[in-house]
């Protein structure tokens, strides 16, 4: 890995008004992740998580109007329930010492949740057009799932 690589980086700070609770079943439930876990103009298909240390995940994003598909995947590094998930991202079979890292921590504030979104692995800044902006995307289509106004 590349001295660029390993320290190119970027955080997203969201606060969501859903429990904790809510927040991490919505990250940690394939039913709920297939509901939001994509960018906007794609679509997420045959989403597997294995929510456990060492244990996999792996879905596929399509792209709505030129069906390419994404294969994404990883490897869940650390997992504290409510607390914290951490995990690798990109292609499935990627080994980890490759990939990217993500690290996800969940604060609860009263009836929300602060989550603090960290990816190591990939320089990303707003308006990006890449990895920053279709995260930024999944993460509006987290909150509106969390609310109930995200559409199919």
């Amino acid at each position: 890995m590349s001295t660029t690589q390993s320290t190119a980086q970027f955080t997203i700070v969201r606060t969501f008004n859903a429990t904790r609770d809510l927040v991490w079943r919505a990250w940690t439930e394939e039913t709920e992740l297939a509901k939001w876990l994509r960018p906007f103009g794609v679509s997420t298909d045959s989403v597997s998580f294995d929510v456990r240390e060492r244990g996999k995940y792996r879905y596929t994003m399509t792209n709505d109007e030129t069906q390419e598909k994404f294969p994404t995947g990883g490897v869940f590094l650390e997992v504290s329930p409510q607390d914290r998930l951490i995990f690798t991202w990109g292609e499935p079979d990627a080994p980890a010492g490759s990939a990217a890292v993500i690290t996800l921590d969940f604060v609860p504030k009263g009836d929300q949740t602060e989550l603090t979104f960290h990816l190591r692995g990939y320089e990303g800044k707003p308006g990006d057009g890449f990895v920053y902006d279709g995260w930024d995307e999944a993460l509006t289509n987290l909150s509106r799932h969390l609310d109930g106004t995200l559409t199919e």
